[in-house]
C-alpha cells in the first residue's frame, strides 16, 4: 500500500477533529460511500453516499455529538486500511460523555478515499477482515 494512504487518513483524521467538512471531504472521492455498522446506525441511518451525503452525516454528527477521534492504530490490508479508534463525544441535550472503541476499515481510488465501513465496535471490524486483537499488537509493536 502507497504510504501516501496512511497519510491520507491521518489528514482525514485532522479534518474531522477540526470540523472541517471541506477537510474532509478534499481526501474522498466524489462518490464517497461512508456505512455505519452497528451503534448509530439506528439512529443515523446506515449509509450516506457522495459528498451531499457525507455533509448530511457531518451536520447531523457534529450537531447531536460533536467529539474527536484519537487513533489508537492503523493496520494495512491489502488495499486497505483498518482504523482502530477512540472517539470521544458528548450528548448535545444530556451532555453525558462518550467514549467509544470503533474500526473503521478504509477502501481507496485514485488516491482518495472511496469507502468507509464504520463499526461501532472495534472487534467487529478486526473480524470482518479476519484478524483479532490479537493481531492489532502483534503489528503495533
Amino acid at each position: 500500500m502507497p504510504p501516501e494512504n496512511i497519510e491520507l487518513v491521518h489528514r482525514a483524521y485532522r479534518a474531522w477533529n477540526e470540523h472541517d467538512v471541506d477537510g474532509w471531504l478534499a481526501c474522498a472521492t466524489p462518490d464517497i460511500e461512508w456505512r455505519l455498522i452497528g451503534g448509530f446506525a439506528d439512529l443515523m441511518g446506515a449509509e450516506f453516499k457522495g459528498h451531499e451525503g457525507m455533509r448530511r452525516f457531518f451536520d447531523e454528527w457534529i450537531e447531536n455529538l460533536g467529539g474527536r477521534v484519537e487513533t489508537e492504530s492503523i493496520l494495512e490490508d491489502d488495499d486497505r486500511v483498518v482504523s482502530i479508534l477512540h472517539v470521544i463525544a458528548a450528548g448535545s441535550a444530556s451532555g453525558a460523555p462518550v467514549t467509544i472503541r470503533a474500526g473503521q476499515i478504509i477502501s481507496f481510488r485514485d488516491g482518495l478515499i472511496s469507502a468507509v465501513d464504520s463499526y461501532y465496535d472495534a472487534g467487529e471490524a478486526l473480524a470482518a477482515i479476519g484478524l483479532s486483537e490479537g493481531d492489532v499488537h502483534a503489528k503495533s509493536s
